[in-house]
């Protein structure tokens, strides 16, 4: 259960995408003097283009181009760089090696136990919840990969022997051709990123590519239920929703869909070996692992009105994990980008539950109330607004004392925010400079 392979290391490079995950690579190509150059789609700010240049980085932007390709070697793919792009196409045509980030790093490693998770929601609380575990247990746990750090900017501190805990996404995976995880977990299946992957087949098909290249030594885990969909790859599978509660005294203390990610936590590091120590694990240290910014996050009360921040909800289902959570009247704000596909089991969520009002924001406005208007079963109170600004002022408006303000938008950040965590800043930003706002403990 250990990254394994040959070294990746090229003498010439080209980072496609030059966000957070190239420029970490750019940083360790320089660390190892390794030449390198950099193509972007965006135009890159002139803090960036003089970075590169004070760096010696050939760069185009605004636009990606086969220039470079003459003089590299390797290709290493940021994640919004989908498989099918021109450039990675005609790079395959050249015979060069095209790598994910994450491959590329694992190919500089050897002798590192390696645990990858992916799913739809749960992941990066999940890798947390891991890392925690594995931690208490005296071992050496590094988290990396999609839940915000590049693996590839701790490569030279990682210590043979010790765990890597990488979160994946299904960009991530749909570029990695020989990704071999000692531990493959899967939490869940859902629509979603179908601007993408077009279909829910082919969605799977990239999130299959966890254990496509797994061997008998190997553990897959999973939900039995997406079993039948998942059969590639020869690891040992291990059903984790068949499992009992691996800490029952903490059940109480947990939401739903946290207890079911605690059993694939748990279940993945008992297959490092058997001298796991439950005793070693209080609730404490399971709440605080779960508990992420922008993730079911209380920010404090407005005149007796509690305010969640779920800005991570980025997808219908997990909007439905939050709704599923709350006992006492709710207005919820939806909105951002529009994701294209999941959207009616929200829609029945919503009616079921116990809505005061849905605010519905940013540029999924319409699709949303589409949406809302054809699938509800029966009529939801429902406004909208243009921004997110207005839409906390019309919560405000109508939440009633002993609501609850739940901001879960069921849509990417992308029209109006970088991401997730800085319309997450944004919003409680905003709530804090309310009138009336007092901090509040966090709710379980």
């Amino acid at each position: 259960m250990t990254a394994s392979g040959r070294s990746e290391v090229s003498s010439r490079l080209l980072v496609l995408g030059f966000g957070v995950t190239g420029r970490a690579v750019c940083d360790y190509a320089l660390r190892h003097s390794f030449p390198v150059c950099v193509s972007d789609q965006r135009h890159l700010s002139q803090s960036q283009q003089h970075w590169l240049e004070a760096n010696e980085i050939a760069f185009e932007h605004e636009g990606h181009t086969a220039r470079f390709l003459s003089a590299v070697d390797a290709v290493i793919l940021s994640p919004g760089i989908p498989d099918d792009h021109p450039v990675v196409q005609a790079a395959r045509q050249r015979d060069l090696r095209v790598l994910s980030e994450i491959e590329f790093a694992l190919g500089l490693l050897s002798g590192h136990r390696v645990i990858a998770v992916t799913g739809t929601n749960g992941k990066s609380s999940t890798v947390e919840v891991i890392a925690k575990l594995l931690k208490l247990q005296g071992q050496q746990a590094w988290v990396a990969g999609n839940i915000g750090i590049p693996l590839i900017s701790i490569v030279d501190e990682v210590a043979r022997g010790d765990v890597l805990v990488l979160e994946v996404s299904s960009y991530q995976l749909e570029q990695s051709r020989r990704l071999r995880p000692g531990v493959g977990v899967l939490l869940n299946l859902t629509p979603d990123h179908m601007q993408r992957h077009k279909d829910m087949r082919s969605y799977a098909e990239a999130k299959s590519r966890l254990f496509a290249h797994q061997e008998a030594s190997d553990v897959a885990i999973m939900p039995k239920a997406l079993a039948s969909q998942f059969e590639a790859g020869e690891g040992r599978r291990v059903f984790y929703d068949g499992l009992n509660d691996p800490f029952p005294d903490f059940v109480g203390g947990l939401l739903p869909h946290e207890r079911s990610n605690l059993k694939a936590a748990v279940a993945a590091c008992e297959t490092l070996g058997p001298d796991f120590d439950r005793d070693r694990v209080s609730m404490g240290d399971i709440l605080e692992a779960f508990r992420l910014p922008h993730r079911m996050e209380t920010v404090g009360t407005i005149h007796g009105v509690h305010v969640i921040n779920d800005s991570k909800s980025t997808n219908a289902a997990s909007t439905i994990a939050a709704l599923r959570c709350m006992n006492a009247p709710t207005v919820v704000l939806l909105g951002g980008r529009f994701k294209g596909a999941g959207y009616e089991p929200l829609v029945r969520e919503l009616s079921e539950s116990n809505i005061r009002e849905v605010v519905l924001f940013g540029e999924a406005v319409d699709s949303l109330r589409n949406e809302c208007e054809q699938q509800a079963p029966s009529e939801l109170p429902i406004s909208s607004v243009e921004t997110l600004s207005q839409a906390v002022d019309r919560a405000i408006q109508v939440a009633l004392p002993g609501d609850v303000l739940l901001f879960s938008p069921a849509c990417s950040s992308f029209d109006a925010f970088s991401d997730y965590a800085q319309r997450g800043e944004r919003f409680v930003s905003q709530i804090r400079s309310l009138p009336g706002f007092e901090y509040e403990t966090q709710r379980t």
